[in-house]
């Protein structure tokens, strides 16, 4: 069970929230979807398979369910949410594999951020029936405003429904959870209903979506170039957790549909803004102008996830179109005027080098956008420009903590999650391919900024909302339904260093962050032929062996082996190798480094290697927009920040005190071990 020390200090975890009855008596249905109770000292987890409607009868009711109804779950009095493990189920969706009870540090655990994810990715969509559009997702969520709120957008159904369906078959890989499956599998063939010629997905034009034309008018279904690159890379997540051929023909309809209205300039290709609903949308029927968009600033966005889901699909299938598309995008998005564009001396080639100032999220997914080309053609060239890339955008922000800036060379501005997501997401993939060594900078993003931007804490964002100024809701766009239960475990859209501004989510930072839980999740470690890798010391659960971390509270990490024959360990920069000491059951092993690799051979099942050292503890001052900051670690931790910030209407990070004891409390959980991964396109 997650203690309150949990990385919080004080704060108690994912309490209990339970709707005020009327709310539960308004509520259509009745499904595996956990209450929360505004009480201190409740826990709450799931609540299995206790559901009071079948599966078949629970879709017939949603499908038919009133705007703005919610669907909830009937829980014991001891339920408790986040550490109960879920059931495992043989129902389409959730992957094989098995759970056992284990006593283990209470400590960062990626699996249980999975299982908290899962109930916002669920939670925010819409199960309302608009001609035939449903489980759209509410992309804003405004928890500074009393009541809280969350309302549609344009941007909702075209670009990131499909990052929403790509993150939850990861989530479930990762926890094992099946709640609200059913919900996941209508929303998936709500969207499959829209792809039409030419093998595109469209976001259905009706009049009971106004909010299809928040971006630019429309008056016709459209596909989103990106959200279609972003549907590729969800339909792929699927095939591989269920084998179904069918997603193999629609990806491959997809790609071939994405090829045909690209516009071929020889050597490239590119895709026009006819500034038709979200940008860089292509209106059914074809497009209008065919001319090349000046807004550099969204042409990176709208462009950077065709290579990604292109080269991915080559790699996974062998389509040669699909290696076509990503070569003729790549080359337009490696074009010297998407790059540079910034104050550097002369002599540096910023356009060669992927240096780059603006909007971070656009750029740095671009980066990860030609590094999945790279690999999959194995263009060092490219490699290296992605990798040079990395290493720059790493200059912007607080690297130290994760933090980095949603737009560069402008004041003030704030941390997106998706800057987070990304720059995990292309640290991951450059550290897999072998073109660097970037673990300790994941291990930094992912203990400290990324796990700060998930909202997971009710009463502060009950606080939030009952400081903050009260609103009209502007129904069906907006709702005000049980807003905080329905989004605990999302990633909001902006962070400062001590706190989450006018605390707030756009739903893209869901997607894309709840991706980058999975590439850290997967990366911990990896085996193949008798041998295992751990490249981060984070607590793991994998069928060749177990990790227990102790950190930040100790210098501590047990292995626990199930069937590799050697394992190497890789060591943070931040431990003294000197004082590093490593026993297998009893007897003390000796160290032996292989680069930043420690090498443990000689294994057998049910081995237990035990690597202790001291944690350091440094304070490190920094410059934030003009202002000194302190921050305080424990290896690559940050277990406290001044000055704080202490706003009303802003939801308080970096709650930290409980780190600073040298014992890590321990707790008693359900571990669940996945029988099949999802390999990540990071």
């Amino acid at each position: 069970m997650l203690s309150a020390n949990y990385a919080l200090g004080s704060r108690t975890l994912a309490r209990d929230l339970e709707p005020e009855p009327d709310l539960a008596a308004r509520s259509r249905c009745v499904v595996r979807h956990s209450d929360f109770r505004l009480n201190k000292g409740k826990r709450v987890k799931e609540s299995g398979s206790g559901s009071e409607v079948t599966r078949r009868r629970f879709v017939q009711r949603t499908l038919t369910s009133a705007a703005g109804s919610y669907l909830l779950l009937k829980t014991s009095k001891t339920a408790g949410l986040v550490a109960a493990s879920a059931p495992v189920s043989e129902e389409p969706g959730i992957p094989a594999g098995s759970s056992y009870d284990a006593s283990v540090p209470d400590t960062l655990d990626l699996a249980e951020r999975a299982r908290l994810a899962l109930r916002c990715l669920t939670g925010t969509l819409d199960p309302a029936d608009r001609d035939g559009v449903q489980y759209e997702i509410y992309f804003h969520v405004t928890f500074a405003a009393n009541p809280a709120w969350m309302g549609h957008d344009g941007t909702g159904l075209p670009t990131n429904n499909p990052k929403f369906a790509e993150s939850m078959p990861m989530m479930r890989v990762m926890s094992g959870s099946d709640h609200n499956l059913d919900v996941e599998n209508a929303m998936m063939k709500s969207m499959v209903r829209f792809i039409q010629p030419p093998g595109l997905y469209y976001a259905h034009h009706t009049n009971l979506r106004p909010w299809d034309g928040t971006w630019n008018p429309t008056d016709v279904d459209f596909a989103n170039v990106y959200g279609n690159a972003r549907m590729v890379l969800a339909m792929m997540a699927w095939y591989q957790r269920d084998r179904d051929p069918a997603w193999k023909k629609r990806i491959d309809n997809m790609v071939e549909g994405l090829l045909q209205v690209a516009i071929n300039r020889g050597d490239y290709s590119f895709f026009p803004d006819d500034r038709v609903g979200e940008a860089f949308s292509y209106p059914l029927g074809g497009w209008r102008s065919g001319r090349e968009s000046d807004n550099l600033g969204w042409t990176h966005m709208y462009h950077s996830g065709i290579p990604r889901a292109a080269a991915s699909w080559y790699l996974m299938s062998g389509n040669p179109k699909a290696l076509e598309l990503g070569r003729l995008i790549t080359n337009y998005m490696i074009r010297p005027k998407m790059w540079g564009d910034i104050d550097e001396p002369r002599y540096i080639q910023s356009a060669d080098l992927g240096h780059w100032g603006g909007h971070f999220h656009s750029h740095v997914m671009m980066l990860r956008g030609v590094l999945s080309y790279a690999c999959a053609v194995n263009d060092g060239n490219l490699k290296e420009f992605a990798r040079n890339g990395y290493e720059f955008s790493r200059t912007y922000g607080v690297p130290r903590l994760g933090w980095f800036p949603e737009v560069t060379h402008e004041n003030n501005r704030p941390c997106e999650s998706c800057c987070i997501a990304d720059m995990i997401g292309l640290a991951t993939a450059l550290s897999r391919a072998g073109v660097g060594d970037y673990w300790d900078d994941v291990d930094m993003y992912v203990r400290n900024q990324l796990a700060e931007q998930q909202v997971i804490d009710a009463d502060l964002l009950q606080g939030v909302s009952q400081h903050s100024p009260g609103i009209k809701i502007d129904s069906p766009r907006q709702t005000s339904d049980q807003v905080i239960q329905r989004n605990i475990g999302g990633f909001v859209g902006y962070g400062n260093l001590t706190e989450l501004p006018k605390t707030w989510i756009m739903h893209c930072c869901t997607g894309n962050s709840t991706q980058a839980l999975y590439y850290a999740w997967e990366g911990i470690t990896q085996f193949q032929n008798g041998a295992a890798v751990v490249n981060l010391l984070l607590n793991r659960a994998a069928p060749w062996l177990d990790i227990d971390s102790y950190l930040p509270y100790e210098g501590k990490v047990v292995i626990k082996n199930k069937k590799a024959e050697q394992v190497s360990v890789r060591i943070p920069a931040w431990v003294n190798r000197n004082a590093l000491k490593c026993r297998v059951g009893d007897r003390e092993s000796p160290v032996v480094f292989a680069g930043n690799y420690l090498l443990v051979k000689g294994l057998s099942a049910r081995d237990q290697v035990t690597l202790t050292f001291p944690v350091p503890e440094e304070t490190v001052k920094f410059q934030w927009y003009g202002e000194t900051y302190t921050a305080q670690l424990r290896g690559s931790t940050v277990v406290e920040l001044s000055p704080r910030r202490q706003s009303a209407d802003a939801y308080q990070i970096y709650l930290r005190n409980g780190y600073k004891a040298n014992t890590a409390p321990m707790k008693n959980v359900t571990r669940y071990v996945t029988d099949r991964l999802i390999v990540p396109n990071s």
